[in-house]
């Protein structure tokens, strides 16, 4: 019997998940959960390579009182640790990290909320961006498996982002009850895919002990800083990596669906 393809993915998010004005006060637009699908052997060569990486630009001197781990807003701002950086090692990291992403070639998945669209076409009944975009993430994970076959996964996510977050915590954990894709109109929604293709429940980890996830926060901020600030030469490095299927580019997923004029 052949061995049965295992990926892990790792998510993260950026951007606000708060409403624009008038339904709130957020200045942002867009928010995004993204993040890349690893196979057991690329997890373990993601692992060695952020730490020679960390290793090679700072010795562990230099990252006393800081979070040791790749941060991708901080590196391109030289903040934390990374202020020890001229622009030049700090441009020189971060290829470091995207040509590490192109050889280890994960499926990237992500999901973009334009959220003034969003509460513009659905009102009152919008949901959460927040919740939105990990239950759509996480489901076309789950379709991505089926494609593969008889692949299995796990998902793993930033515990950080969502410690002080209860609801949302417990909201993931029923994903596999309960289904993860809402289905049906607004006013009367069902929950639909109960994940069978992804293991155990979704788990939290700490980003500065997850290569996975560190990795996943290179992806997320790139795909957001394309919609956000149309910044997109990061963005157009990652173009190979989205999940694809018969000649089809199903990602970055953007939410709601542009409509045809």
């Amino acid at each position: 019997m052949s061995p049965i393809p295992k990926y892990t993915l790792y998510l993260d998010s950026c951007g606000d998940p708060g409403w624009n004005k008038p339904f709130g006060r957020s200045p942002i637009r867009y928010y995004v959960v993204a993040g890349l699908a690893l196979t057991t052997d690329a997890d373990l060569e993601a692992n060695t390579e952020v730490e020679r990486i960390l290793s090679k630009y700072l010795s562990h001197a230099q990252w006393l009182g800081f979070e040791r781990e790749l941060c991708y807003h901080h590196l391109i701002q030289g903040k934390g640790a990374y202020g020890k950086l001229t622009h030049p090692q700090r441009l020189a990291m971060a290829n470091e990290v995207f040509d590490l992403l192109l050889k280890l070639k994960p499926v990237l998945f992500a999901s973009v909320i334009n959220k003034a669209e969003l509460k513009q076409r659905y009102g009152v009944n919008a949901h959460d961006p927040k919740l939105l975009a990990i239950r759509a993430t996480i489901h076309r994970f789950g379709m991505c498996l089926k494609c593969q076959g008889n692949a299995v996964g796990d998902v793993m996510m930033d515990a950080e982002e969502y410690r002080k977050d209860h609801l949302i915590q417990e909201l993931v954990k029923t994903f596999k009850t309960q289904g993860v894709m809402i289905r049906g109109w607004n006013y009367q929604p069902f929950y639909d895919d109960k994940l069978e293709r992804i293991l155990n429940t979704i788990s939290f980890a700490d980003s500065a002990t997850c290569a996975g996830i560190q990795l996943a926060d290179f992806c997320c901020r790139t795909t957001w800083q394309h919609y956000e600030e149309n910044k997109s030469v990061r963005f157009a490095q990652l173009s190979p990596l989205w999940d694809r299927y018969n000649g089809r580019i199903y990602e970055p997923s953007l939410i709601p669906k542009p409509t045809i004029k």
